[in-house]
């Protein structure tokens, strides 16, 4: 009884990594480690990309546009109401 190979009449089969796995099973466990990478950042990334126009300058670029507009407009205003109502009028409020 001291042979190590003696099984109460099965052969003798290591147990380990002698098992055949079949190739679908390893691309599905690829596919799943490389889900489980990815996921955390897919949020992130996903955030960046909808938002990529103002973090490359694009809306900063249209705010300055239209703050620049409304001064243009607004001086133009200014001497028009100027001209067409004369100065405004100004108190003095110190005796």
């Amino acid at each position: 009884m001291s042979d190590s190979n003696f099984t109460f009449n099965r052969p003798y089969k290591p147990f380990g990594l002698n098992v055949k796995v079949p190739e679908r099973t390893i691309q599905q466990a690829g596919e799943t480690l490389e889900e489980l990478v990815k996921s955390p950042a897919a949020p992130l990334f996903e955030f960046l990309e909808e938002n990529e126009a103002v973090f490359n300058g694009d809306v900063a670029y249209e705010i300055n546009k239209t703050v620049a507009q409304n001064f243009t407009i607004g001086s133009a205003m200014r001497i028009e109401n100027e001209k067409v109502n004369g100065k405004n009028p100004s108190f003095d409020m110190h005796f």
